[in-house]
């Protein structure tokens, strides 16, 4: 989760992201970006079999099984704004805790074997609304529940002030997270069918009764379920689905869109705590729009580290 204040200090411009979409199913395409935020975006088509399609986004649930028999699932709860510090000279690089504050900042991460891991952006659809304190313990199984009926997401509107362009810069600030691909530490791609996607990405204007600190100015949550390392080599977990909303209202320019989509990824792939600095992407009063050379330092360490808690 992030949020933007009113009087957050006016970004700067920069030339945006070089992303590159990959599509399962035997058939990848790729595309470059360039995003600026003098240009204005243009729709995004990936092609794959002969057809094209235009593109369609954590606090964590634990599951817990102590004393065996069927697992039970816990939630966690949110995460709180700090004003955040401005880093001593030489540390640009030091990596902070991404661990899950509710769960003794226990890691969390995916497991290589679930790898890629695939991310379905829906064409703008926003999820029933609900107070923001029971997302937390909701949306997972809400959404997986939906996928299992036969109407599926059909009955779901679209987010006011949605455009195709929208899913665009999603996909881009998704793509600031490849450059991890060629050091071997994840793969990930987008896919059609929501059924098929371990990471579902939804949008509202803005979260309803939000009283954490922001307000409606909540840009962006994220929702998984996790499961107990230990306990996940033991059992076969049905995995839900790992939930991101983006708001519209809050992230309503090019830039800052890119900027949530990258935090709330960084979120999905396991950095559960937020960075205390404001120079990191995943601060969670977020200034920047990019990663940090701090947000990459945690990510190795992440994932090169045995975890508590797996996605």
């Amino acid at each position: 989760m992030y949020s933007s204040r009113n009087s957050q200090t006016a970004l700067s411009n920069r030339a945006k992201a070089l992303g590159q979409f990959s599509r399962f199913k035997g058939a990848t395409a790729t595309l470059a970006i360039v995003a600026a935020l003098s240009l204005l975006l243009s729709p995004l088509a990936l092609e794959a079999h002969g057809q094209t399609r235009k593109l369609q986004r954590a606090t964590f649930q634990s599951f817990s099984n102590p004393g065996g028999g069927t697992p039970q699932l816990q939630h966690t709860n949110g995460l709180h704004l700090t004003e955040g510090y401005d880093r001593a000279p030489g540390t640009n690089s030091t990596a902070y805790n991404p661990g899950e504050p509710s769960l003794n900042m226990g890691l969390v991460r995916w497991e290589s074997k679930k790898m890629p891991l695939k991310i379905w952006i829906s064409p703008g659809l926003k999820l029933p609304e609900m107070p923001f304190g029971e997302l937390q313990k909701v949306r997972p199984d809400q959404v997986y529940s939906m996928l299992c009926q036969p109407e599926g997401f059909s009955i779901l509107e679209k987010a006011p002030q949605w455009t195709d362009e929208t899913n665009f810069q999603v996909a881009a600030g998704i793509e600031q997270w490849r450059q991890f691909e060629r050091e071997g530490i994840f793969r990930f791609g987008f896919v059609d069918d929501p059924k098929q996607a371990q990471i579902l990405v939804f949008f509202v204007d803005s979260f309803k009764d939000s009283t954490s600190p922001g307000g409606i100015m909540v840009g962006g949550n994220t929702c998984a379920q996790v499961y107990p390392f230990e306990q996940a080599q033991r059992v076969n977990i049905q995995q839900k689905p790992v939930v991101i909303e983006l708001s519209t209202l809050v992230a309503s320019t090019p830039e800052k869109m890119i900027g949530a989509s990258a935090h709330e990824f960084g979120h999905a792939l396991g950095i559960k705590a937020h960075s205390p600095y404001r120079d990191d992407i995943m601060h969670e009063n977020r200034v920047v729009n990019q990663l940090s050379p701090a947000d990459k330092t945690t990510i190795r360490n992440l994932y090169r580290s045995k975890p508590a808690y797996v996605m």
